[in-house]
């Protein structure tokens, strides 16, 4: 079979590896293949996520455009579909940060808005304390416990999207959180 196979339709589907190698390179038909590939889960996904129905298409062009110009940067294939994934969940959260930033500029002024409190110094530095641990953390703890905490995931979705067994995220994920715990316990994370 032709290497070139990535992108015939009706051949039997290549390694995604083969065609994120050949895409990376700049490999039209490649990066046709990885669209064609992932578009109709992505747009479930999308639309699933930010329920726009009648954007969801403008949202998807703008995620498969943002995988092409960002591939030569991916540095390990194996990660491709989360890598791909965590550029819809960015997306989505951009579709819909603007969606409401034209409701939220129109609120009207109420006395009681005043008296909302501020955010805390020690909320801040306990947030900063949390995201400088992670950043000592090894790559793969720091993504998976990103993974985890960026909305709410079963073992079984982030066993999918870091390609691994469902006993090792649930082990990789509690060593992580130990190794986080001990890094603020002791603040080692500053």
């Amino acid at each position: 079979m032709d290497r070139s196979s990535c992108a015939k339709r009706g051949a039997p589907a290549p390694p995604p590896e083969d065609c994120i190698l050949r895409g990376r390179r700049g490999d039209r038909q490649a990066l046709e293949a990885l669209i064609r590939n992932y578009q109709g889960r992505v747009a479930r996904y999308v639309i699933a996520v930010t329920g726009d129905a009648d954007h969801y298409e403008d949202i998807c062009q703008s995620i498969f455009v943002k995988m092409v110009l960002a591939l030569p940067r991916l540095r390990e294939t194996e990660r491709f579909e989360p890598w791909l994934f965590q550029i819809a969940r960015n997306a989505c959260r951009d579709h819909l940060r603007a969606r409401q930033g034209s409701r939220r500029m129109f609120v009207s002024f109420d006395p009681q808005h005043e008296n909302v409190a501020a955010e805390t110094a020690a909320e801040t530095d306990e947030a900063g304390a949390i995201e400088r641990g992670l950043a000592r953390l090894p790559e793969e703890q720091q993504n998976l416990l990103r993974l985890s905490l960026e909305e709410r995931r079963s073992y079984e979705e982030l066993a999918r999207l870091s390609r691994s067994t469902l006993s090792a995220v649930k082990s990789r994920l509690w060593r992580a959180r130990e190794n986080l715990r001990e890094l603020l316990l002791t603040g080692d994370s500053k």
